[in-house]
């Protein structure tokens, strides 16, 4: 990572404006990999390099020393981080010891907001069958009213993805007969000869 800096900060075929958006993906996704630590010290917060960057941005003729400070703190961002994200498993607990509760809670942090509100709304079981929700099964977000773009609270339910499916068949069988469209096939026949 620190090679491919170094080599845009030193190419002569960009300017300084240039090189400071070619550099602002790879120091954004070098920071969101390593998020969940901490990079307040100089070598991981990559200060020797920000600093070269500056120099060469100031050997242009156009860019002053403030105008540098701008294109350096957008060529390397900043990524906020959070230590110690992860929550040990409670005591004795097993994916095996039949606490469907307590796992599909745990694994509802795994989800979106929308989804995750859902599942806290509903106790953790589907909207549809009323049965929990198990480790294996995916969840999927249901609208209530069909309209994709309705992202209301009263308009999501999170369901089984079989549940779903059938939630969707259901709405097709019940369309009027002249919306459900029919095909039939026409065979010919072969005269001998």
């Amino acid at each position: 990572m620190r090679k491919k800096i170094k080599t845009v900060v030193n190419s002569s075929n960009y300017g300084a404006e240039v090189k400071a958006k070619k550099l602002a993906p790879i120091v954004r996704g070098w920071r969101n990999y390593h998020k969940s630590c901490d990079m307040s010290s100089s070598r991981d917060s990559l200060w020797f390099l920000n600093k070269t960057a500056n120099r060469k941005f100031r050997k242009e003729k156009k860019v002053n020393r403030y105008k540098a400070d701008e294109l350096c703190k957008k060529a390397f961002p900043t990524v906020g981080y959070e230590q110690n994200q992860h929550v040990n498993v409670k005591g004795t607990k097993s994916p095996y010891d039949g606490d469907i509760v307590y796992w599909s809670k745990r694994n509802s942090k795994i989800y979106d907001n929308a989804t995750s509100k859902a599942l806290n709304r509903q106790n953790h079981s589907c909207g549809y069958c009323k049965m929990k929700f198990i480790d294996e099964e995916r969840i999927h977000l249901h609208h209530i009213d069909g309209n994709h773009d309705n992202w209301k609270v009263d308009n999501l339910t999170a369901v089984h993805q079989s549940c779903h499916q059938q939630l969707h068949w259901s709405q097709k069988d019940t369309q009027e007969p002249c919306e459900v469209k029919t095909s039939r096939t026409v065979l010919k026949r072969r005269c001998p000869g």
